[in-house]
């Protein structure tokens, strides 16, 4: 049974190696990216509001129980990661966790927003921790094996760079969408029976898009690097990210930059009490979008004259620049915050673009060190930093919040607490990716030396033609 699996799982590299890489398959692969962007995003800009507004629970308890639940799930990303690695199916070895993993993240969003409407705390707490750990888990099967896509979907480098830089533009769009639409959307259904004040509306609708992105993605995707035909062990894959210092460097990066998830988290609080009302989230939303819809028409220009660090450092201190101004003149004149919001917008965009390039390099220095590419590892690493981001800027916001004086109970916050949203709001991401360079700055996989090893890497491919080891 074995040998007829390991058949037809060969069978199907052997077709995609030989169907040619068409544009539908960019299409699939980004409308994908915008459910997976669509989910996550729906949960960092709204579970947090939703959670105090909704169910009453504090903004320091829902930090905590979201903090909590990544250190119980902390291992679900690498074991997915090895799961990956190690899968043999006619469908080939990412796609079948695509579509069922997939499936199952759009449930636990929808379930996320459902308000049980306990009496109990203690029973809120449990129902929260328990949705929003399966939630994380349900997030592992499908992130881990869409972003490893990236790197196995074509075996053209440059076009593997630009799929990245378009998608998670694209992917951006999505969470952009979800803030974009969901205060009104929040708005329209608020006063419809189970409608958690229109939040539990806006989760049902997501999931759905969601769901029908990743069914689409599974059925047009293909993957086309057939990974070693041995596969990989425990301590193999400990000794891949032992020696992988580009992917140390991009975790310690990420890790840094906990102030840019704070800020989308705070964007409903922003339009809700700064601006009047979460239906401005829309006005806020279109200026950064349009920012963001400028990354993939910039950055690959860019890209070609300024090396991969150097420009994330560039872009963050345009992040800083750009939030300096606008704590400065404030946010009584709509016109100027329009036209700042876009700058924000291109250079956060910038940062988590280049973050995601930075993961890709880390596979080919995977490669050059080891022999192994080892996707599903590298995209495990990549997600389960994600998720640990999430919770831990979820506490940070709990935190922050409370230290501004923010009242839960309250229709108006003082102007001390407003004070203090506006700050986070406009300068957290800045400062974070400031301080996100530093590691990649000081990793020496960089410049010549990269180019150095991608051309030999491209050498042992061609010499590898034929015999059974990664080709890429």
């Amino acid at each position: 049974m074995n040998h007829i699996k390991q058949n037809k799982f060969e069978q199907y590299y052997e077709t995609t190696a030989r169907t040619p890489f068409k544009k539908r398959e960019i299409i699939s692969y980004t409308f994908g990216g915008l459910g997976d962007s669509i989910l996550s995003g729906m949960v960092s800009t709204f579970f947090m509001i939703f959670a105090t507004a909704v169910m009453r629970i504090s903004p320091i308890t829902i930090g905590t129980i979201l903090l909590i639940t990544k250190f119980v799930d902390a291992f679900c990303d690498p074991t997915v990661g090895v799961l990956m690695d190690n899968t043999r199916t006619k469908y080939g070895k990412l796609r079948p966790y695509i579509l069922l993993g997939g499936l199952f993240w759009a449930a636990m969003t929808a379930m996320l927003f459902i308000n049980p409407s306990f009496s109990s705390e203690t029973l809120k707490i449990a129902y929260v921790f328990i949705v929003y750990t399966l939630w994380g888990i349900g997030f592992s099967l499908f992130d881990v094996p869409y972003w490893s896509m990236s790197a196995i979907i074509t075996t053209d480098s440059e076009k593997r760079n630009s799929i990245v830089s378009l998608t998670r533009s694209a992917t951006t769009i999505g969470a952009l969408i979800v803030s974009l639409t969901g205060g009104l959307l929040v708005s329209y259904f608020a006063d419809l029976p189970h409608s958690g004040q229109g939040y539990s509306y806006l989760g049902w609708i997501f999931s759905l898009l969601a769901a029908i992105s990743f069914v689409i993605l599974f059925l047009v995707s293909k993957e086309r690097v057939k990974p070693q035909t041995e596969k990989i062990s425990f301590k193999s894959m400990t000794k891949i990210l032992k020696i992988n210092k580009p992917l140390q460097a991009y975790i310690i990066s990420q890790f840094l930059q906990v102030l840019t998830m704070v800020t989308q988290a705070l964007t409903s609080y922003y339009a809700i009490y700064n601006l009047g009302s979460i239906s401005l989230m829309s006005f806020i939303m279109v200026p950064i979008m349009i920012g963001f819809l400028l990354t993939p028409v910039i950055l690959p220009k860019l890209l070609k004259r300024i090396e991969i660090t150097k420009l994330f450092f560039y872009s963050a201190v345009g992040s800083v620049v750009a939030g300096a101004i606008y704590y400065a003149v404030g946010y009584e004149n709509l016109t100027f915050v329009f036209i700042i919001s876009i700058f924000s917008g291109l250079f956060m965009s910038m940062s988590m673009t280049l973050s995601t390039l930075y993961v890709v390099d880390s596979i080919d220095y995977a490669e050059w060190k080891t022999g192994y590419r080892a996707e599903g590892l590298m995209f495990a690493a990549q997600s389960l930093t994600a998720k640990i981001m999430s919770a831990l800027s979820s506490f940070v916001t709990g935190l922050l919040l409370t230290m501004v004086g923010f009242n839960i109970s309250a229709a108006t916050q003082s102007q001390a607490t407003l004070n203090g949203i506006f700050f986070m709001f406009v300068l957290g991401a800045g400062i974070s990716s400031l301080l996100g360079s530093i590691p990649l700055l000081m990793c020496k996989y960089k410049g010549q030396t990269r180019l150095n090893i991608l051309d030999e890497l491209r050498k042992k491919r061609q010499d590898a033609v034929g015999k059974s080891k990664i080709i890429s």
